[in-house]
């Protein structure tokens, strides 16, 4: 007689579990670290992370933030499921209890994104009555061989704005807080925000950009006249991932924004990092004109996709 087909188990995520391990090489997925503050950030809502388990190992995840929410006030989402594993209804279990949170919130719909390389997660997504949205587009510099002439450039154009780039130390609880006053205005600028993506809490903010060399500063005077943020990625050990990128509105037009990146990328060079890469909306044109200056090289693209309940 042929074996019994091991039922894989869903159950809430545990902190033994390895996320990291299991997502690691997920483009889409930025750090086990970095979602649980998050979710801790959105305590006391109907926000879940569930992992699929087959024969004691992990085989799939899902997770459902209701807050802060994501554009068109839709809950940000995550599922994934092993190749290995896939084919095995593991996928529809998980996309349904993400539903039902959503719903349970009382949201719109739910927003996840899917990887433009992986044509089949796209297929299924779409099969699901997902619709298409923007196509964000993840970019690498080599900071190894990053010209220093062109920082010297950038940084000398800022200069003779009377703009000053120095690193944020996050000294104390007001230093944080003007940073985070400063911060706000700038993410609700951009192309996502104007969906209605809401700004991550300061407390994420404050936990996950602790070091000094995660945030650089454009200021005029006492004033902050823009803003770069990156982050560590946790499965390629020598990479940094650029989380935003923001100038006030006021001052732009000076090469504020191409001053921060270039000065940045040098510090992080100095800092012993080889890679930096950056995700931007392909319809932000003048971002990837940036990029391009700089050296930036195209490496992957991603699919945004939403469900709405009220179309139902």
């Amino acid at each position: 007689m042929g074996s019994r087909a091991v039922r894989p188990v869903l159950r809430r995520l545990e902190p033994t579990d390895d996320l990291d391990a299991l997502l690691a090489g997920t483009p889409s997925w930025p750090g086990a670290e970095r979602v649980a503050l998050l979710f801790a950030a959105a305590t006391g809502t109907p926000s879940i992370q569930l992992v699929a388990v087959e024969r004691g190992g992990l085989v799939g995840y899902a997770h459902c933030l209701t807050a802060p929410i994501a554009e068109g006030r839709r809950a940000a989402s995550h599922v994934w499921v092993d190749p290995a594993a896939r084919g095995r209804r593991i996928g529809t279990a998980l996309w349904r209890q993400v539903l039902e949170v959503g719903q349970l919130a009382g949201l719109a719909g739910v927003r996840l994104a899917v990887d433009l390389a992986d044509p089949r997660s796209l297929a299924v997504a779409m099969h699901r009555g997902l619709v298409p949205g923007p196509v964000h587009r993840e970019s690498l510099l080599e900071l190894s061989t990053f010209p220093n002439e062109l920082v010297e450039a950038a940084v000398a154009r800022a200069t003779a704005a009377d703009v000053r780039l120095v690193a944020f130390t996050g000294s104390d609880e007001q230093a944080w807080r003007d940073l985070y006053e400063s911060f706000v205005p700038l993410h609700d600028a951009t192309p996502d925000a104007a969906g209605g993506r809401e700004p991550p809490p300061l407390a994420s903010l404050r936990h996950g950009y602790s070091g000094p060399w995660q945030i650089l500063l454009a200021r005029r005077n006492d004033a902050i006249a823009g803003m770069t943020m990156a982050f560590a990625r946790p499965d390629v050990a020598s990479r940094v991932v650029t989380f935003f990128t923001g100038v006030v509105e006021t001052e732009r037009g000076q090469g504020i924004a191409t001053a921060l990146k270039a000065e940045h990328a040098r510090r992080l060079a100095v800092t012993g990092w080889h890679e930096l890469t950056t995700w931007n909306m392909e319809s932000n044109r003048a971002i990837l004109a940036t990029n391009a200056r700089l050296g930036f090289v195209p490496l992957t693209r991603i699919q945004a996709l939403t469900y709405d309940f009220r179309r139902r």
